[in-house]
């Protein structure tokens, strides 16, 4: 009974690990998507992206991600009092969708070389 309670521990433990490291892997993606459904800010993100995921961000991990997206011209800032919102430019969307479609198709692939196993009745 302790043996299995280890092995369970272990297996939160090492999904949690791999949960944080798409978060992080794919978090250009994810903020592009919180900015594109809602008036978000870099808090609102992070809050969001620890509801969602269940994956505490710090501000030095996320900040210097958005700034390099408006330097690269994905998202614009706009001061709003003490508030800066985020805005998808035209470049984003489109970097958004193609990001969108790359991941439908990584999906698909996946499906295909390694469907899920059939369930015996």
């Amino acid at each position: 009974m302790l043996t299995q309670a280890i092995r369970t521990d272990g297996i939160e433990s090492m999904v949690r690990r791999y949960r944080r490291g798409l978060v992080n892997s794919m978090l250009e993606y994810l903020i592009l998507d919180n900015v594109e459904r809602r008036d978000v800010c870099g808090y609102d993100i992070m809050s969001t992206l620890c509801v969602d995921f269940e994956v505490l961000l710090s501000p030095g991990q996320v900040y210097p991600v958005i700034d390099a997206m408006e330097e690269s011209g994905v998202i614009t800032k706009e001061k709003n009092g003490r508030r800066t919102s985020l805005r998808l430019t035209p470049l984003g969307r489109i970097l958004l969708k193609a990001w969108r479609d790359e991941l439908s198709l990584m999906q698909l692939r996946l499906s295909i070389v390694h469907p899920p196993p059939e369930r015996v009745r």
